[in-house]
């Protein structure tokens, strides 16, 4: 049975509580997916050859793994902040996929991100037959089925979380066009640079959760007198 939490204290208590609260938790959930697409933006793409097309990039590529790793990790606890407002087993199997994510995921991004950056700078400081086994080191590191493992579960964790959050919010009445626009963050994760499909992601979740937050949640205080 899916449940909304309720505060265990008087309304008033409840009402104070949330209004503290909120700027917090707006930045949070709004912040996050508007400074993540910011990043995702200039995120180099890289080409056939990694290690050549990342070469004149490798600051730009090291900075923005440096900003995307703490932006993924306040992504997952974004959703669990969401999924913090149910109960039930739905909003239990959403709980642990933001927890798998949070492993897998970020350890992907430490490892393809941040550890590739740092190969390519190192690099390109060596002579050239030295920088031709750093390439096939680089070449190794992102092609390793440890680590495709881990974009993979990773993304399949932070989908059924998102998944779960939707079917909870629209149990709860909320309406389905935002609930259908948290469908960016799949999309974020899994085209995380691709392309632009991943600032698209992050502006469906900007748009989705700013939706839901000032608006739906909002009306909801204003009628029942409590978060919910």
């Amino acid at each position: 049975m899916i449940r909304l939490r309720t505060p265990d204290h008087d309304a008033s208590d409840g009402e104070q509580s949330v209004s503290s609260s909120q700027p917090w938790r707006w930045l949070l959930l709004v912040g996050t997916p508007i400074a993540l697409g910011g990043v995702l933006a200039v995120h180099p793409h890289g080409g056939t050859d990694l290690y050549e097309s990342l070469a004149p990039v490798a600051d730009v590529w090291l900075y923005v793994h440096l900003l995307l790793l703490p932006l993924f990790a306040l992504l997952g606890v974004s959703l669990y902040l969401l999924l913090a407002d149910f109960a039930g087993p739905v909003a239990t199997a959403g709980r642990i996929g933001v927890a798998v994510y949070l492993v897998t995921y970020l350890a992907f991004e430490a490892i393809a991100g941040i550890a590739t950056g740092l190969l390519v700078r190192v690099g390109q400081g060596l002579p050239a037959e030295q920088q031709a086994g750093v390439a096939a080191a680089l070449e190794a590191t992102v092609t390793s089925p440890v680590v495709g493992a881990l974009a993979l579960v990773g993304s399949l964790a932070i989908t059924v979380a998102a998944v779960a959050l939707g079917i909870l919010l629209r149990r709860a009445g909320a309406p389905l066009v935002p609930v259908a626009l948290l469908a960016g963050v799949p999309l974020v994760v899994v085209a995380h640079g691709g392309g632009y499909a991943d600032v698209l992601g992050a502006a469906m979740i900007a748009i989705s959760v700013g939706w839901l937050e000032f608006g739906w949640r909002d009306g909801r205080r204003s009628s029942s007198g409590h978060a919910v």
